[in-house]
């Protein structure tokens, strides 16, 4: 089950990173779009008769223009921006699948319409942009390099992708053109009925977003309420738009449009009180909660990451210096945060945003639209309230429960220490820290991808185990969350800098400094940490006749210069996993497979004598790497007549690798040439 969960919420994570790419558009589009409409209205111009300059009003409708194309044009920027994020490689052609797709989609809707149902029309918004953009990416990451036969094999590779995107997207219009009309009534349905809950659904709302927020998923619930009928339905200029910020956004350009905004923007209005106000006091609450020696050297955290979360409404900076230490702390500030929705709706507070709700977009969609249409000025009046209440609770939970956030203790770390020290020392900042980055991430041999959202690092690595945390920590990062086969590290805005720079790294070796071997390989410091002893039982990985392993038929494993272990000779091709562990290695020839348990012990699963030669052709991988395991999960189908063909001897083994660190005591359960069955119980570990 928990592999199950692992790989739910690494794929919506993979999700929600896609989803920064097109989202990164809309701050600045929202910036065009909120001043050019609001600065060009007639009221604006009345009011403020200097405003009513021929030029400045050309320069301000061209910006209302120019945002406008943005919004009105979402959808297909969510599938280009989507099949981009998702794609594993060739990016740009992703892209063009993606756009073509979404063109060929929605004339395919528009086609049917016109043929069997002119009457109606179909708008399946971001939604339908969503389905397509995911289903590019599938076919981009598993088709780009087809080989078509000769007489095609100009449409190989990566050209076919755009073609056969270019079909599903016929195949998934038309099912659209069937499904939607009553999935479309249901969602503007159950926008209603979300309306209908009134304050109570905007307490759910809030305090669900900021939960899943903690672990970075929160970028695939808003835009179902931003950007589709859940966040309401609304007839603006003579057209029906759907979801809220929308909505928002079609009434910001209306010159129309009187009285307050929509409803929908309870998605949003609930932002700002927390944002502007209440994460600054709980940042001065928490710096307040430092020993006195300690503000000096920590107190930057807490008043950058308040200050960050007060201007711009990006709240992972100071969210972080308490989530890891203090989960229960997180869920109180998402239930205050849940509350702050709940106040700011029945208070009318009608203010949208672009990207978040800080103190830009505080004054663009609220200030500068109006009292009448926001209720801006309650939002001071509910923001004095929240800065005492987050101040004092996270007084009173820091102090009584002591909770150890950044700068309550110093600790000492001297790899760390000498990580930086040995750092190098160029003109260039950015630069030195990536290369600190990299060595406490285990070294460029440890890591396999490299990304950033709006202010995380994310890394995929081999072994997590490598990783240093306290280097993030001097580095500024207040967190670091470890993910299956990988990192997030929270690095606000500079987290693109770092991703950028270590990727250049990456690609260009000869940019790393000849004396700077930590970049090669980073001590670790959790070698040296204290194990507790405790009995590892070993499954049979496979049907067969047991051995000891000083009997197998090779010195390099009969010597044990591999470590302890047992052999079996394999009666089936069935190979499973002799421990519950997580899969950290599988070599390119599929012959063996490494394995780390939870105890530290590093297990081989060795399938055969010289049968690296047979280039990986006998065996069927089941897992990958990254993956946990059980004596259930079948790891490897071996195919023993081609082994037998090949004149290989089939023996698997099982060695534990780091036995010289790691093991006290070995006994083999079973006798030497009994036969046993899988997953019965053959061998015992006592562990250092």
């Amino acid at each position: 089950m928990s592999k199950k969960f692992s790989h739910i919420g690494q794929a919506f994570s993979q999700l929600g990173q896609a989803f920064m790419l097109p989202i990164a558009i809309l701050p600045v589009a929202g910036l065009l779009l909120g001043l050019g409409g609001a600065l060009t209205n007639k009221a604006a111009v009345t009011s403020y008769p200097w405003l009513n300059q021929e030029w400045l009003q050309t320069i301000l409708k061209i910006m209302n223009f120019a945002g406008s194309a943005v919004f009105n044009n979402l959808a297909l920027i969510f599938s280009i921006g989507l099949a981009v994020g998702l794609a594993k490689g060739d990016k740009g052609t992703a892209g063009l699948a993606g756009g073509v797709a979404y063109l060929v989609y929605t004339a395919t809707i528009s086609g049917l319409l016109q043929l069997f149902s002119p009457k109606n029309t179909i708008d399946t918004g971001v939604l339908g942009a969503i389905v397509i953009g995911s289903v590019v990416a599938y076919l981009h990451n598993h088709y780009r390099k087809v080989e078509l036969p000769q007489f095609l094999g100009f449409f190989g590779g990566s050209r076919f992708i755009p073609i056969i995107s270019s079909l599903a997207a016929i195949v998934i219009g038309a099912i659209f053109f069937i499904i939607w009309p009553p999935i479309q009534s249901g969602l503007t349905s159950a926008g209603y009925a979300i309306a209908k809950m009134g304050s109570l659904g905007s307490f759910l709302y809030g305090f669900l977003l900021r939960l899943t927020g903690a672990v970075g998923l929160h970028h695939t619930i808003y835009p179902m309420f931003w950007y589709t009928a859940l966040g309401g339905t609304a007839d603006v200029a003579g057209k029906t738009v759907v979801g809220a910020q929308n909505i928002f956004f079609a009434q910001l350009a209306d010159p129309n449009h009187h009285g307050l905004f929509t409803y929908g923007t309870r998605f949003f209005a609930g932002r700002f009180a927390t944002m502007m106000f209440g994460l600054p006091g709980a940042a001065l609450a928490m710096y307040l909660c430092l020993p006195k020696r300690n503000r000096r050297t920590n107190g930057g955290l807490y008043l950058s990451g308040g200050l960050t979360s007060f201007l711009t409404g990006i709240t992972e900076p100071i969210e972080y210096t308490f989530l890891f230490v203090a989960p229960w702390l997180y869920v109180i500030h998402a239930f205050l945060d849940g509350c702050s929705f709940y106040v700011a709706d029945i208070m009318n507070i009608r203010i949208g945003n672009s990207f978040s709700g800080g103190l830009i977009d505080y004054l663009l969609f609220g200030v500068l639209q109006g009292k009448d249409k926001t209720n801006w000025p309650n939002v001071l009046i509910m923001g004095v309230i929240w800065f005492f209440l987050y101040f004092f609770i996270f007084t009173f939970c820091i102090k009584k429960f002591h909770v150890g956030i950044p700068g309550m203790v110093v600790e000492e770390n001297q790899d760390a220490e000498k990580i930086m020290s040995n750092s190098p020392k160029t003109d260039d900042k950015l630069y030195n820290e990536s290369c600190e980055i990299i060595t406490a991430l285990g070294g460029l041999e440890n890591i396999e991808t490299v990304s950033a959202c709006a202010t995380r690092l994310r890394v995929s690595l081999k072994d997590n185990s490598l990783v240093n945390d306290d280097v993030f920590k001097m580095l500024g990062a207040p967190g670091v969350l470890k993910v299956a086969g990988g990192v997030q590290a929270i690095f606000g805005g500079k987290a693109d800098l770092y991703s950028q720079e270590i990727n250049d790294i990456i690609a260009h070796p000869d940019m790393q400094p000849v004396n700077n071997p930590q970049v090669n390989k980073v001590p670790n410091s959790q070698s040296n940490s204290v194990h507790k002893s405790e009995e590892v039982i070993f499954k049979a990985p496979v049907k067969g006749t047991f051995e000891d392993i000083s009997q197998v038929n090779d010195e390099v494993f009969s010597q044990k210069m591999m470590g302890e272990g047992f052999a079996i000779k394999p009666e089936n091709g069935k190979i499973y996993s002799p421990v519950t562990a997580t899969v950290v290695s599988i070599f390119k020839t599929k012959h063996a497979v490494g394995l780390k348990t939870e105890s530290g012990l590093e297990v081989m699963l060795h399938l055969g004598i010289n049968t690296v030669e047979l280039e990986g052709k006998p065996f069927t991988l089941k897992v990958n790497e990254g993956d946990q395991v059980t004596p259930e999960t079948q790891l490897i189908e071996m195919d023993l007549k081609q082994i037998e063909t090949a004149k290989k001897d089939p023996t698997v083994m099982t060695l534990i690798t780091n036995s010289s660190e790691r093991v006290e005591q070995i006994e083999d359960i079973v006798t030497s040439g009994q036969l046993v069955e899988a997953h019965n119980d053959v061998y015992s570990v006592t562990t250092k």
